[in-house]
């Protein structure tokens, strides 16, 4: 606690020097009597005073070595627009142009650290913290210029290195390795920029500039074909994965498969999820895993499968590579189409029937329309119910084998009506009903429910058809629903 008590009395005592006195002149007008503006960038930074001293002195500090980080960056610009425009050979190979521009804001930041405060002022009358920072030109250029020659190297050397991976085979090498000199091609191309910039008169390296490595990447990255093998106009259902991996072949030059290749899948409108860490095999093929659909509303979709040049430039420069790099790589892909269930391409088939009891009511011709009706409402087609499957065995492998050709979805309605009890002159039966929804793709139960319920009436069957009624209303509407919420 002392010691950052007497930390904060040091910076108001070097802050507050010059309080009671008159403004320094750099102030004012930004020119400090140390450091000439023909051999420093020089930047002014201010905060407002607040109960934190030490904190304002830091905020001032910042804002000037941002200052003169801005400067950088203008000047970078202006810069490089002019270079483009006129596609010199002075400064820089003829083939820089847009297509290897970098983003010189991450370069500018580098250079903070160079970025040094010389100088601070606090005005009393204002209530401002003023810092001035500074950056030596040539200093820098002379450090910027020895990273240049490194640069240079590396481009001219990660560039072999590819030729003689390709050479033996491995693209996804030979790729990496352009990668790798094209990253180091931009920071030559950019630092050497800054040089022209801070020290326009320094002396030319004698050494001949690398070659532009864009071109052989791209030469490269064009030989490369992905050839669909398997897994293309699968049905797809909301929430589950797709039954068969999405499978693709990647050739170098029509002809030679690519190993170690990462793959990748993408959905329109990120309606999906896939495995996201597929490589190419010794024959070229990978596998990727679709792990769930989501809802589209759609029928038929489409997921693109294609190189993954995001993790290929990760693991080629063994960092997140900055956001120069996104999208900068694309294609090669390949699409595969999928058949979403919804409603409105779903055959739905119901079969309605008494199991036992009282059997003088017609379940089918009470069930089956309120049945049928709810169902398009929900948008689904209905197929012809055809004979009762109360006979026989009505379990899911034998429902799925007898209705698997006729419908999507088979629903099963089962009734069972007893009489239960006098009331008055009147009767009451018992309706116990359940609802089975069977989805015939998948060979599974998607919805079930049951329930019962009574009704009472002056005649026998009357009072069973109450009684199904009661207990049709409460469960037909709900399994419906289930239906649609399970495709």
């Amino acid at each position: 606690m002392h010691l950052k008590k007497l930390i904060i009395v040091l910076l108001m005592i070097s802050a507050l020097g010059c309080t009671m006195g008159k403004n320094p002149g750099w102030v004012a007008n930004g020119i400090h009597p140390g450091y000439a503006p023909d051999q420093f960038l020089v930047g002014i930074g201010l905060s407002s005073r607040s109960r934190d001293a030490q904190a304002d002195v830091q905020k001032a500090d910042t804002n000037a070595r941002l200052e003169v980080a801005k400067q950088l960056k203008v000047k970078l610009q202006s810069n490089l627009t002019s270079r483009k425009e006129q596609k010199t050979s002075l400064l820089l190979p003829q083939t820089y142009t847009s297509r290897t521009s970098m983003d010189v804001k991450e370069d500018v930041e580098l250079l903070l650290g160079g970025i040094t405060i010389v100088d601070r002022y606090f005005s009393k009358k204002d209530n401002l913290h003023y810092s001035i920072a500074v950056l030596n030109k040539r200093e820098t250029a002379k450090r910027l210029a020895s990273e240049i020659v490194w640069h240079s190297h590396n481009v001219k050397e990660f560039s072999r290195q590819s030729d003689l991976l390709l050479k033996s085979g491995d693209v996804t090498g030979a790729l990496q390795r352009k990668i790798k000199a094209l990253d180091h091609y931009r920071q030559y191309a950019s630092k050497k920029q800054m040089v022209v910039i801070l020290n326009p008169d320094a002396p030319g390296n004698s050494e001949a500039p690398p070659v532009d490595p864009y071109d052989g990447l791209v030469e490269l990255k064009n030989s490369i074909a992905l050839i669909p093998l398997d897994g293309n106009l699968q049905a797809g259902r909301i929430g589950r994965a797709l039954d068969r991996p999405l499978r693709v072949k990647a050739l170098y030059n029509q002809n030679i498969p690519i190993n170690n290749l990462p793959v990748t899948a993408q959905f329109r409108d990120q309606a999906g999820r896939a495995e996201g860490n597929s490589v190419t095999d010794n024959r070229g093929k990978a596998d990727i895993k679709v792990l769930e659909i989501h809802n589209t509303n759609t029928h038929v979709n489409l997921i693109s499968v294609s190189v993954d040049w995001n993790r290929l430039v990760r693991e080629a420069l063994e960092q997140t590579p900055d956001k120069s790099w996104v999208g900068f790589l694309s294609g090669p892909s390949v699409n595969f189409k999928y058949k979403l269930r919804v409603p409105n391409v779903t055959h739905v088939l119901i079969k309605v029937c008494n199991q036992s009891g009282y059997s003088n009511v017609n379940a089918t011709s009470l069930l089956h329309p309120m049945s049928v009706d709810l169902l398009k409402d929900k948008g689904f087609l209905i197929k012809k119910s055809g004979r009762s499957v109360c006979s026989g065995s009505l379990s899911t492998e034998s429902i799925v084998r007898t209705y698997k050709r006729q419908a999507d979805i088979v629903v099963i309605e089962k009734v069972d009506v007893d009489y239960s009890s006098r009331r008055g002159r009147g009767y009451v039966f018992r309706a116990r009903m359940s609802v089975t929804a069977y989805d015939m793709a998948y060979g599974e139960i998607i919805a079930s429910i049951e329930g019962e319920a009574l009704g009472g009436a002056n005649s026998r069957k009357s009072a069973a058809e109450r009684a199904i009624k009661e207990v049709a209303d409460e469960l037909i509407p709900q399994i419906a629903s289930r239906i649609a919420e399970g495709l």
